[in-house]
């Protein structure tokens, strides 16, 4: 099999591509109650059993047993012009386009169950997903031979315990277990532009969350919560399908491995009553993006049909240099008690980029992003509570100048793709609770 100067594939897809959550590829939508206020004090501001996801101790705040369903559904807008270079000589080597239909809408659901079990200690368990992605770039555009569709799920599986020492103060702590499955595509060969490589792959991990919050008096609460990194190990099948692999019948398969760490985060808010109608909240939350300097894929067979195109280390498959900074997001907002039953809210929240500008990729289009953002919670009666939320996301302009690597970090061969993202998203929010 002829040397590929290009990676076959990038599980790189399970770092995600721009998506509509926080920066990097987190997701936010865990929770239709603080989405109004664009996440502002979010773990200091105990209104439904979702507070588990931001800070286990909040559940130790809600006197009675509930259960909160709801979700996210995600429409982004994501525009590319570019220009893609490749090693094929003449007018075909370069490929003009612009694609601006590659971010998939997407539905987020999430579920949440607490309850005290007596007058301190409570308990609580959740499903959401912290992490996800689903894009589709078109067959023909110019990045092609670094991305082409993905779909990615990350889902957490969350039992919590909180336990309420005083009318001031609350801790909680929470374990979870962290299921991660992707499969993703792309062509790999421009000597044969119709071939290509689809890889799958998933794994189980686990993690901790621990929290605290204080209330100084009646009207205020801080909160300030840990959640721990998760190490993935997933582990698939990457199949090539084309001319390249003509003598093995048109297509080969080789079990793949990705090792990949899910940051950590540390989170700070603050919640204050102003009067019996307003309230504010403010939040900043800390991620160690750093963790993510490198992405490589190899196979899991020692070597095989997909594997030794890298003549640095033939167990290599993809080698991509990413080099991550750690980043902070910031929200502030409000909300005002209309009546009895509607109370109205709203936020803005700014969310740093980890990607540095020249490492940027087709799957990871990264920029800062500015959230704005508008909610509602109504009481039902009979215990039952609907929050409802629309965000609007803008990111700033940003370039991209891919290239290809070996796993020793030096470039491999000619492939490479300049252009220019610009991308947005309107996410719709939505969640029932009854209390009982």
């Amino acid at each position: 099999m002829k040397k590929i100067n290009q990676s076959l594939f990038a599980l790189s897809t399970l770092t995600l591509a721009m998506q509509a959550g926080a920066a990097g590829f987190a997701l936010n939508e865990s929770s239709a109650a603080s989405a109004g206020t664009a996440y502002a004090g979010r773990n200091s501001n105990a209104q439904d059993a979702s507070i588990l996801a931001a800070n286990p101790a909040g559940i130790a705040l809600l006197e009675e047993r509930q259960v909160t369903v709801g979700g996210g559904v995600v429409v982004p807008k994501g525009d590319f012009k570019g220009t893609g270079t490749t090693p094929v000589p003449g007018p075909t080597g370069t490929i003009d386009s612009s694609n601006d239909e590659f971010l998939n809408t997407s539905v987020i659901p999430f579920g949440y169950f607490s309850m005290p079990v007596d007058d301190q200690l409570s308990f609580g368990f959740g499903i959401y997903a912290p992490f996800g992605s689903s894009t589709d770039y078109d067959d023909d555009w110019a990045g092609k031979y670094f991305a082409d569709e993905t779909q990615v799920t990350i889902v957490n599986f969350h039992p919590t315990v909180a336990y309420k020492f005083s009318d001031q103060l609350s801790l909680g702590l929470g374990v979870f277990a962290t299921y991660g499955e992707g499969e993703l595509s792309r062509f790999v060969n421009p000597l044969s532009p119709n071939d290509n490589v689809v890889i799958k792959g998933d794994d189980v991990a686990y993690g901790w969350n621990i929290g605290a919050i204080w209330q100084p008096q009646e009207s205020t609460s801080l909160g300030v919560s840990y959640r721990s990194s998760i190490k993935l190990k997933l582990k698939g099948d990457a199949t090539g399908t084309g001319s390249i692999w003509n003598a093995l019948g048109g297509s080969a398969t080789e079990k793949a491995k990705l090792d990949i760490t899910l940051p950590e985060t540390l989170e700070f808010s603050a919640t204050h009553e102003l009067d019996d109608r307003w309230t504010v909240m403010a939040g900043a939350t800390w991620t160690r993006w750093s963790q993510f300097d490198k992405l490589v894929i190899s196979s899991d067979q020692g070597t095989g049909p997909v594997s030794g195109v890298d003549p640095s280390d033939a167990t290599v498959i993809t080698y991509v240099p990413e080099n991550w900074k750690n980043v902070w997001a910031f929200a502030v907002g409000g909300s005002y008690k209309y009546d009895d039953n509607l109370t109205l809210k709203a936020g803005y929240a700014f969310d740093q980029s980890p990607v540095k500008d020249e490492f940027r990729t087709a799957r990871i289009p990264d920029s800062d992003r500015n959230w704005l953002t508008l909610g509602a919670k109504y009481e039902l009666g009979n215990d039952w509570t609907v929050d409802a939320a629309y965000g609007y996301m803008f990111g700033s302009k940003v370039e991209i100048d891919e290239k290809n690597y070996q796993s020793n970090g030096s470039p491999a061969g000619t492939l490479n793709l300049k252009g220019e993202y610009n991308n947005t998203a309107h996410v719709f929010s939505a969640s029932v609770t009854k209390r009982f």
